[in-house]
Order: C-alpha cells, then sequence, then structure tokens
C-alpha cells in the first residue's frame, strides 16, 4: 500500500520526505537555483500539490514562468487549473516595506487551508530569501524558527532558498539549525551540509517512525509523563529535606554559626527554592499537558498566603538589593483557592520581576479588592517587553526579544503555565508594559471559589 505521508521531492539527493518537512539550499548561480526548483515544482503538480512560489529578488514573474516552462511544458494547463501560483517576495512577505512573521505564518495557513479544500492532496511551497537584509535578519531567523514547527504533521512541504553571495558563516549556521535538511551543490553535485548529515539522516528515520505508529507515539508520551512524574516527585523529596535542615541551620538550631557561614547558607536557600520553582513548573507542564493537574481548594487569609510566599521571595531579591514594597489592602476576605497553585504563580511572577530588574531598583505588590475579584498587581521597573509581544508572553516557550537581546536564561513556562492555573480558578491574568519602563502583571481571583477549577487546556496553553 502507497504511504501517504511520504511525498516525492523529485531531487536525486533527497528522494521523499514525509509531509511537514521544512529543508533549505543554498546557491551560486541562478543555474543552480533552477536546478533544484524545477524537479522540485514539477514533482508537486504532478502529484496533485498546490504549488506557491516566491521567487528570487532578481528575478521577473514572467522570466521565471519561461524558465519553469522548460522543464514543465504544460505549465500554463496548471496555470489555468490554479494549481500554481508565483509571486514577488514583496507581494507575500512585506506588507507596506514591513515584514510582519505573524501574517506570514497566518497566511501561510490560509494557503494550505484553501488548497486541501480545493481537492489538492496538500501544499508544496518555495521561498527565495535573496531580499532578506542584515536589518531583518534576525526576525526571518526567528521567523524560519517557527514555520518549522508550525508544518510539523501538516500536508506541507517548505523549501527555503539563500544565495550564498548573501550570507555569511554566522547565517549559514542559523539557516542549517532552522531546517531539518540543508543543501548545498560542490563539484556540480548536490549533497548535504555535511556536518549535519548523520543527524538529519536519523532525524527523518524517527520522524517517519512516529508519524507511521502513532499507537506507540501516544504509549510513549505516556510512559514520558510517567518517568517524569516519578523521577520529580523523587527530586522533590530530597529537596524538601535540604530546604528543612538549611533552614534549621540559618535559625541556628543545631548551634551558633559565624556571618559568613549564614551568608553561604542563604545561598543554598536561594537555589533550592529556585530549584524548586523549576521542577515544579516542570510537574505543572507534564499534568497540563496529560490534564491530569488536579486542585485542592481551602481558605486561607491572604496575608499569609503573601507572607509564605514572600518568605522565598525576600532572599532572591536582596541578592539583587531590589526592594520590595508589599501593600494588602484592609479588611480582605480570606480566598477558597489551591494555595500551593496560587503560590506558584506568585512566585512565576515576582521571580520574573527580580531576575529581569537592575539591581538597586524596586518592585511593588498590591493586593485590593475589586467588585467581586481580589486583584493582584506585581509592579517592577526593569526591561519591560514591546507591545507587539504583550499577547504573546503568556504562549508556551515564548520569550520577548528584550529577554533573548539580554541573554537572560528562563524556560518559557512561568506564565503559560500562571495563566492556567489562575484561569481555572475562574480569574483572569494580564499584562501592562513598555520598554525600559517596567512591567505591571496583574491577576484575579474570584471571592467567591468555582466549585471544581478545571484547566481548560486548548484555551490556556498554545
Amino acid at each position: 500500500m502507497e504511504n501517504t505521508n511520504s511525498r516525492k521531492l523529485g531531487l536525486e539527493v533527497i528522494k521523499e520526505v514525509p509531509w511537514g518537512t521544512h529543508l533549505c539550499f543554498f546557491y551560486d548561480s541562478i543555474d543552480d537555483y533552477f536546478d533544484i526548483i524545477k524537479p522540485y515544482i514539477k514533482t508537486g503538480l504532478e502529484n496533485n500539490e498546490f504549488c506557491s512560489w516566491i521567487i528570487p529578488k532578481a528575478l521577473e514573474k514572467e522570466k521565471a514562468f519561461e524558465i519553469l516552462q522548460t522543464a514543465i511544458p504544460n505549465l500554463d494547463c496548471y496555470q489555468r487549473k490554479r494549481q500554481i501560483e508565483i509571486l514577488q517576495y514583496s507581494e507575500f512577505y512585506l506588507n507596506k516595506e514591513r515584514f510582519d512573521r505573524d501574517a506570514v505564518i497566518a497566511n501561510w495557513g490560509d494557503k494550505l487551508d484553501k488548497a486541501l479544500s480545493a481537492g489538492f492532496d496538500g501544499l508544496r511551497a518555495e521561498g527565495d530569501l535573496s531580499w532578506v537584509g542584515m536589518n531583518r535578519w534576525r526576525l526571518v531567523k526567528d521567523y524560519e524558527f517557527e514555520i518549522g514547527n508550525i508544518i510539523f504533521n501538516k500536508k506541507f512541504l517548505v523549501i527555503c532558498s539563500y544565495p550564498l553571495k548573501k550570507i555569511g558563516a554566522s547565517e549559514i549556521i542559523d539557516i542549517i539549525e532552522n531546517h531539518q535538511f540543508a543543501l548545498i551543490r560542490r563539484n556540480e553535485k548536490w549533497i548535504y551540509a555535511k556536518s549535519f548529515v548523520d543527524m538529519m539522516d536519523k532525524l527523518l528515520e524517527i520522524q517517519n517512525h512516529i508519524r507511521r505508529e502513532n499507537i506507540e507515539l501516544i504509549k510513549q508520551e505516556a510512559l514520558k509523563n510517567t518517568l517524569f512524574n516519578v523521577s520529580s516527585h523523587e527530586l522533590k523529596t530530597p529537596l524538601t529535606s535540604i530546604k528543612g535542615y538549611t533552614q534549621m541551620l540559618i535559625k541556628e538550631q543545631f548551634g551558633i554559626i559565624n556571618a559568613q557561614q549564614k551568608e553561604i547558607l542563604n545561598v543554598l536557600k536561594r537555589n533550592t527554592e529556585h530549584l524548586d520553582s523549576i521542577i515544579n513548573n516542570y510537574l505543572s507542564l507534564v499534568q497540563l499537558q496529560a490534564g491530569t493537574m488536579k486542585f485542592m481548594v481551602e481558605k486561607i487569609p491572604l496575608k499569609s498566603l503573601i507572607e509564605n510566599t514572600m518568605d522565598i521571595m525576600y532572599p532572591l531579591a536582596d541578592s539583587k538589593k531590589i526592594k520590595i514594597d508589599v501593600r494588602l489592602a484592609d479588611g480582605l476576605p480570606p480566598l477558597g483557592i489551591d494555595v500551593d497553585k496560587i503560590k506558584q504563580v506568585l512566585i512565576n511572577i515576582i521571580g520574573n520581576a527580580i531576575k529581569f530588574s537592575p539591581e538597586g531598583t524596586s518592585i511593588n505588590i498590591n493586593v485590593k479588592k475589586k467588585n467581586e475579584y481580589i486583584l493582584f498587581e506585581i509592579q517592577d521597573f526593569g526591561l519591560g517587553i514591546p507591545k507587539n509581544e504583550h499577547g504573546k508572553i503568556f504562549d508556551m516557550f515564548f520569550q520577548s526579544e528584550s529577554i533573548r537581546n539580554k541573554n537572560i536564561k528562563g524556560s518559557g513556562l512561568g506564565l503559560s503555565i500562571s495563566k492556567a492555573i489562575v484561569e481555572a480558578h475562574g480569574g483572569r491574568i494580564w499584562v501592562d508594559s513598555k520598554i525600559g519602563k517596567g512591567s505591571k502583571f496583574s491577576f484575579t481571583l474570584p471571592i467567591k471559589p468555582v466549585k471544581a477549577p478545571k484547566i481548560n487546556l486548548i484555551k490556556s496553553l498554545h
């Protein structure tokens, strides 16, 4: 039986790939370029795929059509059937001279939907990136990374082409890292980029196997989650002991300690708290993905919730000489919540505020009643977040451009997990921020607790 997931590429160097494959090639001349393009598009048309071709900047549409027609004599028939489109880079990648990554990705999604609705087997695309200058390189690099993730397991093939004359060694490494296969012409033959051959072969083998054996994938996923849960709990058990004994040593319950010893123990305490936070986030990720997160609702005075959280956060702030000002409005009612999970939310947000704030600055925490909700506000005066990223900041694994530029490490999990937990409690979370001015993260929790907090996976995790 024919494997409908495997698609012929038409290339000698790589004959077949599964749907969802993202490739690239480097070319020296326009002849090299068409050496890949002609068989690639010809094979797609012959196999009932819709072909979208974004041509090089220096090439006119009429000339591109004329050259392609030498390999596909009946090209005009395919064009009349609306099975192929030929676009200039400015028609597809740019909007008023601006490259909008999200708009381009959405456009690809629309093209795939239309292709499938029209009865084609899928979408075969080729995009030439000769128009990209160094001022747009980072944006396009991020786009290439994202498109590889988005097309995975979809009826979509993409080849991206790059002229060698316009890119340097650093850019070539970026390109290869963002594609499953990279081709380059050497000695009049197309070959894999050498340092990636074994890795790419293995990746394709694993990818094909996983896609053919979907049941096995589910089993492996369940096993992975079980192992991770077990290993995380095994880590937390000794960590709890380390935290407890460290605290006892700091309080001199085993004898008097000097200033240097106390300082070292405080460093140990901060690091164990940080490790505990990381483990909690990864445990939450597994539970959220598996739909197994459970909530233990109990009533707690807000003062106790904040004090318990700040016992963990104050030492971390002290290490950067950051002052935290906490203000609780008078007469606040107790909340019915999962205490550990809301504490996790506070630790994630306050921890980020500390991480992204310069030494010697301050953080303001306000807790007050607003209508039928309790409003939590955490204001820092750190890096800030660009306005166009406000809607993405709660997406899983997303990291702001301002953070990447500063090379600040982070998993990109804390805010997406916090959003899921807050929404499960019937609340809402959002951010107000300006670059260079800092950020204010706010979230609400209902005074009257929801009966059974439940995670909405589709809504909460992207």
